[in-house]
């Protein structure tokens, strides 16, 4: 070997023993057995020498509390014996060992909600617990020796221990009460749809089914969602949970569902949400509410006539054109109470029963008989009085000339539909112009004889004398 060669390998182990050298300056000195490293009451969180009161008074990033920042990067006395990412190093002892602080210095995408190593993430997971978190943050999470508060970020969380205790003072419905029911801090944890979809993947309605009340917007409405979940408003997880047994404010939450703006009846009063015309609208009038002049609604929310639940409702309970005004008890079994049998607790249609004597109303002296029947598949009513299925005999009658048969008929095959508009109650649609075995007349003669029910153009004038279970004739009643 040369010796030019010999002198750049000497050269190059002067360097790495200098380096030596200097790496073991850089290294604590060595401690005889039962010395110490760090001042008495280094682990002592109550004491002044507490390592980590230490790091918020040297390591500080301003002068005010709330500019308290310790990250990794001020750290760095630590990692001389720690190591970088304080998992022993030199000293072979790690800041995350059993009984210390698992989560402590914290890693850089700590704050990062999309980082693997956010907070939030770290605790769903369970590779941390709320109290490691209070070692430092203290039992409150208020601050504790670290002085930096939980809730300078998020301010119901880590939730108190009253948080599920509707009863409590702290519990998290009067947590939303005081603040006006900001649900905004909650998506944080909880996702935008609050179905668990956010970074602690659990969801509000596990508790309750119906709050945050964004569910009823994705299901068209909290009638709806009402309606397709049998109309849970009572119970530990109905609307009178929390807006109590009246509706008009509770315990936990202060408002009133009585004054929602659509709860009321038609002339502004406020109602129950059990009122009937909160789902049944106008076609519900109780004794001393005034009937609206809008549209009429289904229970649905449909307004059109050609829709089921709408149909000719208003013609049967509002208008009167062309009879009495029918009552829902002549078509319905009317329930006492919301929840009475067959009410709520059935799936729509409504159940025609015909209870009104009008549609079942005998004639024919006795001899015919109706048996009214609606049919849900096909909307349209059969065999009823009211709609042609009736018989007038001869026999008896102080008008014998009228007769061409022993009897005249209504169009006893006449089946109107529900959903029929105007054309379903046409003259000629229960009763031929004129009645089958009535001599025949033109519309305009119709007057001439049943003076006072019907004018010369044909047009009902009087409702309470038409369709009423009488024959009227130049203004004498005969029972049919």
């Amino acid at each position: 070997m040369h010796l030019k060669h010999t002198a750049i390998i000497l050269f190059l182990l002067g360097l790495a023993f200098a380096s030596c050298g200097k790496l073991k300056e850089d290294l604590p000195a060595p401690t005889q057995s039962g010395a110490k490293v760090h001042p008495d009451g280094w682990m002592v969180s109550t004491g002044a020498n507490f390592h980590g009161k230490y790091l918020i008074d040297t390591l500080r990033v301003g002068t005010s509390a709330d500019s308290i920042v310790i990250d990794s990067l001020r750290l760095k006395s630590c990692w001389t014996c720690h190591g970088k990412v304080y998992d022993g190093g030199t000293s072979g002892k790690t800041c995350y060992a059993s009984g210390c602080h698992s989560t402590y210095p914290h890693w850089p995408g700590w704050m990062d909600t999309t980082s693997n190593d956010f907070h939030g993430k770290i605790l769903r997971l369970g590779s941390s617990q709320l109290s490691d978190c209070a070692t430092c943050h203290g039992a409150a999470f208020d601050g504790g020796s670290s002085g930096k508060s939980c809730y300078k970020c998020h301010d119901s969380y880590p939730h108190k221990a009253e948080w599920l205790d509707p009863s409590a003072a702290g519990s998290h419905g009067r947590f939303l009460n005081a603040n006006n029911w900001r649900i905004s801090d909650c998506a944080g944890c909880h996702g935008a749809n609050f179905a668990g979809a956010g970074n602690i993947q659990m969801s509000c309605f596990r508790c309750h089914p119906s709050y945050p009340h964004t569910v009823f917007e994705a299901a068209s409405g909290h009638a709806a969602y009402l309606r397709n979940n049998g109309y849970p408003l009572g119970g530990a997880t109905g609307c009178k949970n929390c807006h109590g047994a009246s509706y008009t404010g509770g315990s936990v939450v202060d408002v009133s569902c009585s004054t929602a703006g659509c709860h009321m009846d038609n002339t502004g009063v406020a109602k129950s949400p059990e009122a009937c015309n909160t789902c049944h609208g106008q076609f519900w009038a109780p004794a001393g509410d005034a009937l609206s002049a809008a549209p009429p609604k289904s229970v649905t929310g449909d307004s059109l006539t050609s829709k089921a639940g709408v149909g000719a409702h208003a013609k049967h309970l509002l208008s009167g054109s062309l009879g009495k005004l029918a009552k829902c008890t002549e078509c319905h079994v009317v329930p006492t109470a919301l929840f009475a049998a067959g009410h709520v607790d059935t799936q729509l249609p409504a159940e025609v029963v015909f209870n009104d004597s009008l549609a079942r109303l005998t004639t024919g002296d006795g001899n015919y008989i109706p048996s009214p029947t609606y049919s849900t598949s096909a909307l349209t009513c059969s065999n009823t009085y009211c709609h042609g299925n009736w018989q007038l005999t001869k026999a008896g009658s102080a008008y014998l000339y009228i007769f061409t048969d022993s009897l005249i008929t209504g169009n006893t095959s006449n089946s109107p539909a529900w959903t029929g508009g105007t054309s379903a109650a046409a003259c000629s649609s229960c009763h031929g112009l004129p009645p089958a075995g009535h001599v025949l007349f033109p519309l305009s003669s119709c007057a001439n004889c049943h003076i006072g029910v019907v004018n010369g153009s044909g047009n009902i004038i009087n409702q309470k004398l038409h369709a009423n279970g009488k024959a009227n004739v130049f203004g004498v009643e005969r029972s049919f």
